[in-house]
């Protein structure tokens, strides 16, 4: 798998998604315990992230089609360069004494917003960089970059909020923005829009918000006849439901039961990655070949069991064990659902298809955010994410008893 990063354009193409992963996560910690220091509020939280995660979602409806009808290397060079401007306007705004609550939730809308043209467009250029044979492997190197973000990111976020205060973190974050938009730029131009054709960029504006109109249509018409995507898109919203309450209350449940801080939040996302690091690792070692029913119903109940256990402990030496154990079993699912979409969608319609999908699955983050929010300002944090992990295991033993995912990645194609 790591002979892939012989190939350069791959290398500046994974260096991206690693400094942009890093950029998230440092700046998800400093943001999240900024608002729980400012708030002290479960529900503030669970509103700021549930603002990050639906903007991609409306925007990922036509994020794909654009990505289909422009030149996606300068959508995603330009669209990270915003991301870091909008980002700095937070710390600018506290510093100048001029931050509002309802300021921090437009900015961190806005950046979510442009986010799915780069979250988007790397999955869709992603097959451009190996050969066939290679696109398990590769996804497995880009999966093992966001673990490696995961790993380095909440830790240095944490250490950065603690010691420097959030909004320098912030400052911090710019500049990973500006140099995965430098990385992008590296890339030849012509990988960005392999197997396309080029008749398209003679249109006039009008001709092409109609074309791009008629592309969503399309990317609809193909699920239609691929089921099994909508199937899997649909188990992976509803795992989003269950797992994303854990979000916007661990803060408080880290500042109320284990009496920590920032450092102590960054830790426990680290170890989390760590575990999904060694997981992927052991996932693509193995080379599992089972239905889906079996390998996504057994990683969603066990996934399940790590908050359920979580729950009932306040030592943090625990929590990162439990932390570390959700990892390792949570991983896979970040191999095999992608590769499955690649396989089965052709790239001059991989971005309207996908844009399509992800808006499908990822509405479950959003809404499960926003209830986890709720529900930790009603009946605290250990309980709600005592629940969450009930409903996960639930949904997990529905997962591996359904027929309909009953099949092996042979057998789709």
């Amino acid at each position: 798998m790591l002979y892939l990063l012989a190939n350069r354009n791959f290398t500046f193409f994974i260096g991206a998604r690693l400094v942009l992963e890093l950029a998230k996560k440092i700046s998800w910690i400093a943001i999240a315990w900024f608002v729980y220091q400012l708030t002290n509020s479960a529900s503030a939280i669970g509103f700021v992230i549930t603002a990050a995660t639906i903007a991609p979602l409306i925007s990922s409806v036509f994020a794909g089609v654009v990505l289909d009808q422009f030149n996606r290397k300068t959508l995603m060079v330009v669209e990270n360069g915003l991301r870091g401007m909008f980002l700095s306007l937070i710390p600018l705004l506290y510093w100048g004494d001029l931050l509002m609550f309802s300021s921090i939730v437009f900015i961190i809308f806005l950046n979510g917003f442009l986010s799915a043209f780069t979250d988007i467009g790397s999955t869709t250029i992603l097959p451009a960089f190996v050969a066939k044979e290679e696109l398990e492997g590769a996804n497995a190197m880009l999966a093992i970059t966001g673990q490696t973000g995961y790993l380095l990111g909440p830790a240095i976020g944490g250490f950065l909020s603690g010691f420097l205060g959030a909004p320098v973190t912030l400052i911090i974050t710019v500049g990973l923005f500006l140099l995965a938009s430098f990385l992008y730029l590296l890339i030849p131009s012509e990988i960005f829009h392999q197997d396309m054709t080029k008749n398209d960029h003679a249109l006039s504006w009008k001709e092409k918000i109609l074309k791009i109109k008629e592309d969503t249509k399309e990317g609809f018409a193909f699920l239609k006849k691929h089921r099994i995507l909508i199937v899997i898109a649909s188990v992976t919203l509803v795992f989003n439901v269950t797992y994303a309450p854990l979000e916007p209350v661990l803060p408080v449940f880290v500042g109320e039961n284990l009496n920590g801080g920032p450092t102590t939040l960054g830790l426990i996302w680290t170890v989390f990655a760590v575990g999904a690091l060694i997981g992927s690792f052991i996932w693509v070692r193995l080379n599992v070949d089972v239905y889906y029913s079996y390998s996504l119903g057994v990683v969603i109940s066990l996934w399940g069991l790590a908050p359920v256990i979580m729950s009932q402990f306040t030592n943090e030496t625990i929590i990162y064990f439990i932390m570390f154990f959700g990892g390792v079993v949570y991983a896979p699912y970040n191999i095999v659902e992608p590769t499955l979409e690649q396989q089965l969608v052709p790239n001059k319609i991989r971005g309207r298809v996908l844009g399509v999908l992800g808006m499908i699955a990822g509405i479950g983050f959003p809404v499960g955010t926003f209830l986890g929010g709720l529900l930790g300002e009603v009946i605290g944090p250990s309980p709600t994410i005592f629940l969450s992990g009930m409903l996960t295991i639930g949904l997990g033993v529905i997962v591996f008893r359904d027929n309909s995912l009953r099949i092996k990645l042979r057998d789709v194609n």
